[in-house]
């Protein structure tokens, strides 16, 4: 009985992690039908994060970038983050694609976060649940 647990408990764990990682799929996939609209928008800042990771402490950069639709700007902060503080230039132009119907929704072009995440996910749930049938 023991080992029926256990794959039942294996099944269970990749249902979940493929249903996470479909989800972030969706989402990206979702962004791209909703924002359609380009546009250039200017990064006003950088916003740093801290990570810690083995004693070493990491500083990332999230951009934030500005944009003007129909005469009201908005600003929003990108989900990505890097290492170089020279990545992403204060005063330099991104291109994002916004939503026409709420501008304030956008997806920054050329990044495909949380994409490859999800397609990982989605790998490994599936591989444990087509383990679970073996």
């Amino acid at each position: 009985m023991g080992d029926a647990m256990n794959d039942v408990f294996f099944l269970v764990i990749g249902i979940i992690i493929a249903a996470v990682g479909l989800l972030l799929i969706m989402a990206k996939v979702f962004s791209y039908i909703q924002c359609t609209v380009p546009i250039n928008a200017t990064v006003v800042r950088l916003k740093k994060d801290y990570t810690t990771f083995r004693g070493a402490r990491y500083t990332y950069y999230h951009p934030v970038v500005e944009y003007v639709v129909d005469g009201k700007s908005y600003t929003q902060m990108a989900s990505f983050r890097t290492l170089r503080v020279t990545k992403y230039q204060v005063n330099s132009q991104m291109k994002i694609c916004y939503n026409p119907k709420k501008p304030e929704l956008i997806r920054f072009v050329g990044h495909p976060f949380p994409l490859p995440l999800g397609v990982v996910l989605l790998l490994i749930g599936g591989t444990l649940i087509f383990c679970f049938f073996l």
